[in-house]
């Protein structure tokens, strides 16, 4: 299934047909320790004390001599084909490395290395016996019919392999030390990619083949016109409003160069205001590069659109859904009164159907709801598990986390999917959140991977940070008139009150003078910690303002009530006779698609401060303009700001803002955001941008895996379940039900059934706070309905009671 796999790839690298040979070959030799009489005695033994005491027993373990086997095959195939030039001698030790470690996380190559030889006494006593056992001519015969079918020209003597592997092989690999410290000196990251992308075509193989029987999904086609259509059937290139116009001639733009562009220029930039579209463009841009690309270069493309926050992922995936699924969506619209498929969480084997085909599109992350369809087959939860887990769509819609952590990780459940990254067009929404320090990486990354493994990126944003240069064509811009676009919006002023810091009690004085006197006025205020927030929002509550609708928004309030409060807010956008103000942590930050008249925000860095002010006159459908005002607030001890943000970005949004006197009218943004992201690059450390790419030249994969971390973790957190309502309740009877249940396997798939419904009820709460809650070896804190009022305030979540004023975020 491994050559099936990478047969299916087009690479844009001389050695791509040398590859595709290395695939097959490790595919069929992976498991040649699995043919020893120690193995199949355990695999056979029904005793289940019996099994475990083989299980425990060295010359039953497969994967040593798998891999030993695989290496001294590899080197043969290239001494009998006389290959030396380019990837070729990294080959050995990366298959070695791939098949060693197949069953689980990779260590750092060099560790792995000094561990066979250090050991070199027992590991060949254990090889030995194990050979020994092997049916060395039956395995031959079948060994020379599976490389036939493949038409590669190899002949495998077996005997002078097992001499081989008795007498030699220890010593080659210890020589291969010399050849990691080369790739370092040389800091060449190309080995790293053909090993990532040689092991994962390996362990997507072989669990696809293992959990799905050997099924093959096949797969789909999908127009190149999908957005087009919808557009139409919404009427959106019918409207004149000044907003919506703007935003079909961006849409015109950037999806009319497509079928003349060059397809050698593969990163691709569509950096337009907020609010005019960018997501249902970029889409539109990716499926027409995909069919362009199939139609020209016979290539097969994926679409894999990731976002950096949870909290928006669920809102673009039903664009998506919409497009995808137009009929599907229809029919969802004429009965608004479907059941949330939690409420009926009581029966847990009750799979509910969508009738919408995974295969065109699929939604994974963490908390994605486990079901996966595919024509008029529905898989278990285990097999729907494993069929998203490895990708196995036309547009995948994913996080940040997951996408970068397949890039750099040494953990073999992520690693699967790292060959679906070859022959994709990846989109980056919101590309201006990936931290500063790992822009050198990713340009790096990204680069290699476009240009050795033929894959395309589109990075989407109204504030394009510098990853790469336009000036040296490193990246290319599909909405060639985006300046023009920028300059012609006046949808709000951008007023920075920064000249001194505020405490809480004068910043509540201006919101009071001004919701008295801007009655009429939708009202988003966004604070940098929890405790900030609901400081804002009990006072806001308690001045009785009339015809005023309360909303507070963030990560201590449950995700299900979150979201209905987002939705509530949406409704009421319109509704006579009655304002919103809405209190904030700077979660609201992340796309979602909230519009109000009146923005105050403490201050942050500019890209934070870009992205909130893009939830006012969003729409630009008031008469009068918009105003976000940006304060600085402090506590006791500090800034707000100083809590949470990089000081150095704090540092050249001061330098960009400071020398500003007067209101910034929207269509300065574009150059108040290039001026920011210059002096980014300026001033910027390179350093955790070099330590990882180290690790990558070095091959040290589990130091890679420990360096590279997208989401800081300073604060020890714990995740709590809050039994909110009676749904809640009996949620967390099946999870305690499921808990009991002592088959690992069938405990797992029913967990699955419910971890969408369990996670809707999960908050992450500091562990100062919440660890009290843990009090079983689950690490799950609880928090009963009995028990509610004393842990969760229906309208400001989890209480943090003590908690000193700036020490809580998001």
């Amino acid at each position: 299934m491994a050559g099936n796999t990478i047969a299916d790839k087009s690479l844009n690298i001389s050695e791509a047909n040398l590859l595709r040979d290395m695939a097959y070959i490790i595919g069929i030799t992976h498991d040649f320790g699995k043919a020893t009489k120690f193995f199949q005695k355990y695999i056979t033994e029904t005793d289940e004390k019996k099994r475990r005491s083989l299980k425990a027993m060295e010359v039953t373990h497969h994967g040593l001599l798998s891999a030993f086997f695989t290496y001294s095959v590899i080197k043969e195939y290239l001494k009998q084909y006389k290959i030396e030039s380019g990837i070729s001698e990294n080959l050995p030790i990366i298959s070695f490395l791939a098949v060693k470690r197949h069953h689980g996380n990779f260590l750092n190559a060099m560790d792995e290395i000094s561990d066979v030889d250090a050991d070199e006494e027992d590991v060949m006593k254990t090889a030995g016996e194990q050979i020994e056992s092997i049916d060395m001519i039956e395995l031959e015969e079948i060994l020379s019919t599976l490389i036939s079918e493949r038409n590669i020209n190899l002949n495998i003597d077996i005997s002078n392999i097992k001499n081989y592997i008795l007498n030699n092989i220890i010593t080659d690999i210890a020589k291969e030390r010399r050849l990691l410290r080369h790739l370092s000196d040389n800091n060449d990251i190309y080995p790293y990619f053909v090993n990532q992308f040689l092991y994962s075509i390996l362990i997507d193989a072989d669990k696809t083949d293992a959990g799905l029987d050997g099924i093959l999904l096949e797969r789909q086609n999908l127009p190149a016109n999908l957005v087009d259509l919808y557009r139409e059937a919404k009427h959106f290139t019918d409207s004149t409003v000044n907003i919506n116009s703007l935003r079909n001639q961006i849409y015109d733009e950037a999806t009319g160069r497509i079928e003349d562009w060059n397809l050698d220029n593969k990163i691709i930039s569509l950096n337009v205001p907020t609010g005019t579209g960018k997501t249902l463009t970029a889409l539109s841009v990716a499926l027409k590069l995909g069919a362009r690309l199939e139609r020209d270069k016979n290539i097969r493309s994926r679409i894999i659109y990731s976002l950096p926050f949870l909290s928006i992922i669920d809102q673009n995936y039903g664009v998506f859904d919409s497009v995808i699924f137009p009929e599907a969506d229809l029919e969802s619209k004429k009965d608004q009164t479907l059941a949330d498929p939690c409420d009926e969480i009581e029966d847990e084997t009750k799979t509910k159907r969508t009738h919408k085909d995974s295969r065109l599109l699929l939604k994974h992350h963490h908390l994605a709801d486990v079901s996966y369809e595919a024509g008029d087959a529905e898989y278990e939860a285990d097999k729907s598990l494993l069929l998203m887990e490895g990708w196995n769509s036309e547009i995948i819609v994913t996080t940040f986390w997951q996408l970068f952590n397949t890039l750099f990780s040494n953990r073999n459940k992520l690693l699967r999917k790292f060959n679906k990254l070859t022959n994709a067009i990846i989109i980056l929404d919101e590309v201006q959140a990936m931290p500063h320090r790992y822009w050198r990486l990713i340009h790096d990354a990204l680069m290699l991977l476009c240009n050795k493994f033929n894959s395309y990126v589109i990075l989407i944003t109204a504030t394009q940070p510098l990853i790469f240069e336009e000036g040296i064509g490193e990246i290319q811009e599909i909405a060639k008139r985006k300046e023009e676009y920028f300059r012609s919006l006046d949808r709000i002023d951008l007023i920075p009150i920064i000249e001194k810091a505020l405490t809480l009690d004068e910043f509540k004085e201006i919101l009071k003078n001004d919701l008295e006197n801007e009655k009429n006025k939708d009202f988003l205020i966004v604070l940098n910690t929890i405790n900030s927030a609901k400081s804002i929002y009990d006072y806001i509550s308690g001045l009785g303002l009339k015809n005023t609708k309360m909303c507070y928004l963030s990560t201590s309030v449950v995700p299900k009530d979150r979201l209905k409060r987002i939705n509530q807010i949406k409704e009421t956008k319109d509704s006579a006779g009655h304002r919103k103000v809405i209190v904030s942590t700077q979660l609201i930050e992340a796309g979602v698609d909230i519009d109000a008249d009146r923005v105050y925000r403490d201050f942050a860095p500019m890209d934070s401060i870009n992205q909130v002010a893009g939830r006012c006159n969003r729409g630009s459908s008031k008469i009068e303009k918009g105003l976000v005002k940006i304060f600085v607030l402090k506590d006791d001890k500090q800034e707000f700001y100083k809590y949470i943000y990089d000081p150095f970005l704090v540092d050249k949004t001061l330098e960009i803002l400071g020398p500003i006197k007067e209101p910034i009218k929207e269509s300065k943004f574009l150059e108040l955001n290039n001026m920011y992201f210059r002096a980014i690059k300026r001033g910027m450390s390179d350093k955790d941008s070099k330590d990882s790419l180290d690790c990558i030249t070095g091959l040290a994969f589990k130091d890679l895996s420990e360096k590279f971390k997208l989401i800081e973790d300073d604060i020890p957190a714990v995740n709590v379940f809050v039994e909110l309502d009676e749904t809640a309740e009996k949620i967390w009877k099946k999870y305690q039900e499921f808990r009991n249940e002592k088959d690992n396997l069938e405990r797992t798939k029913k967990y699955l059934k419910i971890r969408k419904c369990f996670s809707d009820y999960l908050i992450s709460a500091p562990k100062k706070f919440a660890g009290l809650l843990v009090t079983d070896d689950s690490n799950i804190g609880y928090i009963s309905r009995a028990e509610l009022s004393n842990f969760y305030d229906e309208k400001t979540g989890f209480k943090m009671s003590g908690a000193g004023g700036g020490s809580i975020i998001l």
